[in-house]
């Protein structure tokens, strides 16, 4: 007997949500239809012949598709400040929902949308990609076995060269607020920020749990005076449970991207991420132990591309809840609204340099690279090693 038909409804196709267009459309995902499009973009049709080849209707918003259509799923794609009113009106119209990070601007909102996931009985799952992928859940079910016994310290490092045209791609990018609403946008928030949200995650004391901080601190710089918010940050944190937290993040780089890199270290082993192991750098997930065995995660396959869509479409299927829960994203939303506390300093225009195209400039801080890789390696922040940025 073939399965009951599953309908989702794509909210945002214009950005990352294409991502979700593309996977359902040219994919044979079985009995899975795509009920309706909400996309405010003028030329949508024009922009996606799909639509108008597989007849998908398309609104202006999600009210206007819930007064005559139903979805078993809705997946939301659009901007950050628009996300706790789309998932409000998902969930009470009777659709589970999958919402790419973060889950909304404040972790008040965020505790909000889970009574109403209570109240509702549907789900609302958060598109931190890593936490879905298989060699990461293997990880962490290793740690909860107490493979590597306790926790000591985490770190990571990730950045990414981001440049103009970035920041023009819509009306928030590098903003703090878009229409008093505090969206914080920034490479710890938005581009870069699935390295700290998943060390969160594998500390977490249930599978579909994430440690929460006690302390969150570090240092915010913006070399890029045309954008509002931090364009660097360095953070230390601290989970409840007292673990230390490092983590190191930029846009304004010189080369492409530095990292991802991360070491998590534990009583037995150390797990690492990006390290070299003398035959060049491993991109995988490597877990050395105090004995000298290694565990090489690489070994499992990660799943799908797009394996949150694959797992959100399952569950609603099932009547259960994919692993990222609301909860999981909460700990990376309480990081952001505790770095927003903090001043934003000004780079020195010494140590800043600007490169690229007419229609594609970059900033970039000229040690940028050099100072994030040692505070890394050393759990330091840029001040503490001496990087000279501040004016």
């Amino acid at each position: 007997m073939d399965r009951e038909l599953l309908k989702i409804l794509l909210i945002g196709i214009g950005g990352y949500g294409v991502n979700y267009l593309k996977e359902l459309t040219e994919k044979d995902l079985g009995s899975v239809v795509i009920e309706g499009i909400c996309e405010v973009l003028p030329d949508v049709y024009n922009q996606f012949p799909v639509l108008k080849e597989r007849n998908i209707p398309v609104f202006q918003t999600p009210e206007d598709f819930y007064k005559k259509h139903h979805a078993d799923l809705a997946v939301i794609s659009t901007p950050i400040h628009l996300h706790y009113s789309q998932i409000k009106t998902c969930l009470r119209n009777g659709s589970n929902v999958l919402c790419e990070k973060p889950v909304c601007t404040s972790v008040k909102g965020a505790e909000e949308l889970m009574e109403l996931e209570q109240e509702t009985g549907h789900f609302t799952a958060i598109g931190y990609q890593l936490n879905y992928s298989r060699d990461v859940l293997q990880l962490k079910q290793d740690i909860l076995a107490g493979l590597f016994g306790k926790p000591v310290q985490m770190k990571a490092l990730h950045a990414m060269k981001r440049g103009s045209a970035y920041y023009k791609r819509n009306s928030w990018a590098g903003k703090i607020y878009v229409n008093n609403c505090g969206v914080y946008d920034s490479p710890f928030n938005n581009a870069c920020a699935h390295q700290f949200q998943v060390m969160t995650f594998l500390l977490g004391s249930k599978m579909d749990e994430a440690a929460r901080l006690s302390k969150v601190t570090g240092e915010l710089y913006r070399a890029n005076s045309r954008i509002e918010n931090y364009d660097t940050a360095s953070v230390r944190g601290e989970t409840a449970d007292g673990i230390p937290v490092y983590y190191y993040t930029t846009h304004n780089l010189e080369k492409k991207s530095l990292g991802p890199v991360s070491e998590y270290r534990f009583e037995l082993g150390t797990i690492y991420y990006g390290k070299d192991f003398g035959g060049g750098p491993v991109n995988e997930y490597v877990a050395v132990m105090n004995n000298g065995t290694s565990i090489y995660y690489g070994r499992i396959s990660k799943g799908e591309r797009m394996q949150k869509l694959y797992d959100a479409i399952q569950s609603t299927r099932d009547k259960t809840h994919p692993v990222c829960t609301i909860q999981c994203a909460i700990p990376h939303l309480e990081a952001v609204e505790e770095l927003a506390r903090l001043p934003i300093v000004p780079v020195s225009e010494g140590m800043i340099q600007w490169n690229g195209e007419e229609n594609d400039q970059y900033c970039f801080i000229k040690n940028a690279e050099k100072v994030m890789e040692q505070c890394y390696l050393n759990q330091l922040m840029p001040e503490e090693s001496g990087a000279g940025w501040s004016k």
